[in-house]
């Protein structure tokens, strides 16, 4: 008797040392899962959701997440939208962390969108990846590394009358685009 219940405390040990060991291995591999996640692959899981921004300068934006691509991602609210560089990116804030599965990185280049925002002829405001605004009006185009943008009033089209000059800027050097809302 004595030694059956030696042999059940020495099994006992065993499966709770067996059951330790698998739960600091499943903690390990959690840990490293998480160390090696790129943050905007965790964005793309957040896409739709509604995020706080904060940008280089200070600013400071409640939208909802859009798109995401390896060079920048994207923002709306109330018909505003912006196309932020990864660079001008200071913090995310979310409500929670429900994640939506299924989100995709999109391979569309930084100088394609602008160049559709180019067609829509929107007026724009850009900022510099300090935060500071660079220009305002109307995008006139769109290189393959620079843009430019006609300067107007804001309450005028981009017309030649109203074009009071014309600005080079660097791709480089843009944090983010601001794109006027439709309302």
């Amino acid at each position: 008797m004595r030694w059956e219940s030696f042999f059940e405390d020495l099994e006992a040990q065993a499966e709770a040392q067996h059951a330790a060991q698998l739960r600091d291995e499943i903690a390990e591999g959690i840990r490293v899962e998480r160390a090696t996640e790129n943050m905007r692959n965790r964005l793309l899981e957040m896409q739709s959701s509604t995020v706080d921004v904060k940008l280089t300068g200070g600013v400071e934006l409640n939208a909802r997440l859009g798109p995401v691509a390896t060079e920048y991602f994207c923002l709306e609210n109330d018909g505003t939208r912006w196309l932020v560089r990864w660079l001008a990116l200071r913090s995310l804030g979310v409500p929670s962390m429900k994640l939506n599965q299924g989100g995709r990185l999109s391979p569309i280049k930084f100088a394609a969108v602008v160049r559709g925002v180019l067609r829509d002829r929107q007026r724009v405001v850009i900022y510099d990846v300090s935060g500071q605004m660079d220009a305002e009006g109307t995008l006139w185009q769109v290189g393959a590394d620079f843009l430019i943008i006609a300067i107007h009033p804001r309450d005028e089209f981009a017309r030649d009358r109203s074009i009071t000059g014309y600005q080079l800027i660097p791709l480089e050097t843009i944090g983010w685009l601001q794109v006027a809302g439709s309302n």
